[in-house]
């Protein structure tokens, strides 16, 4: 009992460590909104599951780690199986991961002067019996703003199972994924709550890229580039109607955003923008993602000009594009229809009358072999955002930011 408290009363201790450097965190960066973005470190997180363990036996879950450089911050959580016991993390200390139920938050920092981390492993011990399905998330804290919720949208991706996600207990194979199944994530309705929105930039330097976030709008983030040294610059987003004096762009319309960028003075300022199209519009308008377009109006031609969109995730609910723009003022968003959804019915064949009549009256009919029916897909549970494993990689992120800093300054 004296035991079971101690446990209770260290696990509330942990948790309020876990808010005071979150809200320290947030407090020291009061421009919370904004961060220089450069590149993305994490290339990937791939899970190696074992071979079916034996009942009631631990066993290691493998998490390795693809990045190109130095140095890295990564957040990953991982959600075991129902029945399954998370046991240790032997390859990181203890103030680096955090259990909450199933859930298990890790947090791998690694800077330049440090060995380098590849890996982590993680201990879990199976049931009596059955089967169960891990699943994770990663994300890349270099490219995230250092606020609890802002843009987290797209930048968190999917655990790749190298060896499947379905541990069977006994035996099944290393981790495989049972014949037949086939996951799939869950479809999530979404809508974008917020439809205005602005953010301030203190300092912006010729030639180097600034990102802000938007929570909850079909624009999750935009990034800036001044050809000219500029201080508090604005940038607002509007999600308006289109008027009667603005042509359609081509293609099915899904939303128009104004964005402008304010107080720049003298510098011009060019960047790209993350948006967000509902899966739900893609589907029922049988859209192509590959058409998905940001188009920008010019006020000067009276016409839209489409800009260079690629696709660079997805979740539950949306996928997320990026588009490249020489600089900022109505923006339209469009895609187009797949071509094979409008012609199939043209290019399915009528069957010839003739063939029919040829089939000899006499033959014996023969009973059709009933067809299996087609397996249920499982359902992949999508990601749910865990507050205490998020405030815990984000105030490791201030720390780590912040001794670099210092080192920095050192030299």
């Amino acid at each position: 009992m004296i035991k079971k408290e101690m446990k209770e009363k260290s696990g509330k201790c942990k948790r309020a460590m876990l808010v005071l450097l979150f809200a320290f965190a947030v407090t020291a960066l009061l421009a919370g909104t904004v961060t220089a973005v450069t590149h993305t470190v994490v290339e990937s997180v791939t899970r190696y599951a074992p071979a079916g363990p034996a009942a009631d036996e631990e066993f290691d879950v493998t998490l390795r780690i693809s990045y190109s450089e130095l140095p890295l911050v990564v957040g990953i959580v991982e959600t075991i199986p129902e029945d399954f016991t998370f046991v240790s993390c032997p390859t990181l200390p203890d103030e680096q991961y955090d259990v909450s139920g199933q859930k298990v938050a890790f947090t791998v920092i690694c800077k330049e002067s440090e060995a380098e981390i590849k890996e982590i492993k993680y201990i879990v011990k199976a049931p009596s019996s059955g089967d169960g399905t891990f699943t994770g998330e990663w994300v890349d804290l270099l490219v995230l703003t250092p606020e609890l919720e802002e843009g987290k949208e797209g930048k968190w991706h999917t655990v790749a199972p190298e060896d499947g996600t379905t541990v069977i207990i006994g035996g099944g194979g290393a981790g495989a994924i049972e014949e037949g199944v086939t996951a799939t994530p869950t479809p999530v309705p979404y809508v974008s709550t917020v439809t205005k929105a602005s953010r301030s930039i203190p300092v912006m330097e010729a030639g180097k890229e600034v990102a802000t976030t938007f929570k909850d709008m079909d624009v999750s983030m935009i990034t800036l580039k001044p050809d000219a040294d500029a201080s508090n610059v604005e940038v607002k987003i509007e999600k308006v109607e289109r008027t009667p004096d603005i042509p359609e762009p081509s293609g099915t319309p899904y939303t128009y955003l104004d964005i402008e960028v304010e107080d720049a003075g003298a510098a011009k300022i060019e960047g790209k923008v993350e948006f967000k199209v509902a899966k739900s519009w893609i589907a029922d308008n049988s859209i192509d993602e590959a058409t998905v377009k940001l188009n920008r109006y010019d006020e000067t031609g009276g016409n839209w000009n489409a800009l260079p969109t690629s696709k660079v995730g997805e979740d539950d609910a949306t996928v997320l594009f990026e588009a490249q723009t020489p600089g900022f003022s109505l923006f339209g968003v469009t895609g187009e229809k797949k071509v094979e959804a409008e012609t199939a019915a043209a290019a399915t064949p009528t069957p010839a009358t003739a063939v029919a009549a040829a089939t000899p009256a006499a033959a014996p009919a023969t009973t059709p072999t009933p067809t299996a029916p087609p397996t249920p897909a499982s359902k992949t549970p999508g990601f749910e955002a865990i507050f205490i494993a998020v405030s815990l990689i984000i105030a490791y992120l201030f720390v780590f930011r912040k001794k670099g800093k210092e080192g920095g300054d050192e030299e």
